[in-house]
């Protein structure tokens, strides 16, 4: 088994228990419109700032907030956590090299095995490959790259989720963009299954604008991400009824966008959050599960 396969099967559940990872989400209600990530009950003041806050995500457990943030004049990845899911999150803390660098660090997950993913950019401007930390006793491990099945030479790559299918595989789904685009074609929706090289994701997520910054629920079944379709960076999303089929007709998502930029969609492990970054903070909305389920 490759490293970089060995890496991305590591991630998330294990085996064992994928028979209840891939068990359909249950229905929900509507999303509720975003709110400041600030508003939740007991939230720290200091979890978005007076700089760029953003390209952020939710751990498995509800309980940790990773994001970047130029707060440190340098963009690099805070975590902040909290003791139960009714809360608000604490201050945020600036990770320790060797996760932050010179470099400039961006766009964490955090997945099951306390493994942190993220785009770290140290060639060209606009570009950036994804590479996976662990955090053991020591601290957090010496980051390691993907590798070339996924990272490419002049994109970045970004936006990670990942999925158990309905065969038991790992299937690991980013964007990449040429040059670090934001404007104009180019940025597309990609999956590695089981480490291999990466293809395009099948279905909605394409259109002739720029769609990036994937998550995808645990069933594999509904994916949201961002797009430049309509003319402005907003939230769409797309479903399908089974992981061996392509995605449906990409919708967008009314309740939570505006005339702001929104930017990468999180959806939390149980469906019921949804975080977005959107005016240089980062906000989030939720829904609950339909009655009777």
């Amino acid at each position: 088994m490759s490293t970089t396969k060995a890496l991305l099967r590591a991630a998330g559940i294990s085996l064992v228990a994928v028979a209840t990872a891939v068990l359909a989400m249950p229905p929900f209600g509507q999303w509720s419109s975003l709110a400041d990530i600030e508003s939740l009950p007991g939230s720290s003041t200091d979890v978005n700032s007076a700089s760029i806050d953003g390209c952020a995500s939710i751990s498995s457990d509800g309980l940790t907030l990773a994001f970047n943030s130029f707060r440190s004049l340098n963009q690099q990845i805070w975590l902040a956590t909290r003791s139960s899911t009714s809360e608000g999150f604490g201050d945020p803390v600036m990770l320790p090299p060797p996760v932050n660098t010179q470099a400039q660090e961006s766009c964490p997950t955090i997945t099951h095995g306390h493994r942190l993913y993220f785009t770290r950019s140290t060639g060209a401007p606009g570009t950036g490959d994804l590479y996976v930390s662990k955090l053991g006793p020591n601290g957090w491990s010496n980051p390691t790259s993907l590798g070339p099945a996924i990272n490419t030479a002049e994109n970045v790559e970004e936006g990670v989720s990942f999925y158990d299918d309905d065969e038991g595989r790992k299937v690991l789904v980013f964007s990449r963009r040429p040059n670090g685009a934001f404007v104009g074609p180019g940025g597309h929706i990609y999956e590695s299954v089981d480490g291999a090289t990466a293809t395009l994701v099948a279905g909605g997520p394409h259109s002739s604008g720029s769609d990036n910054r994937p998550s995808v629920t645990h069933d594999g079944k509904t994916i949201f991400w961002d797009s430049l379709r309509g003319g402005n960076s907003d939230i769409w999303y797309a479903t399908r009824s089974s992981t061996s089929e392509p995605f449906g007709q990409a919708i967008q998502l009314s309740q939570v966008n505006s005339t702001l930029a929104e930017t990468r969609p999180f959806v939390s492990w149980d469906g019921e959050m949804l975080i977005v970054s959107a005016n240089s903070d980062i906000w989030f909305a939720t829904r609950e599960k339909a009655a009777g389920n």
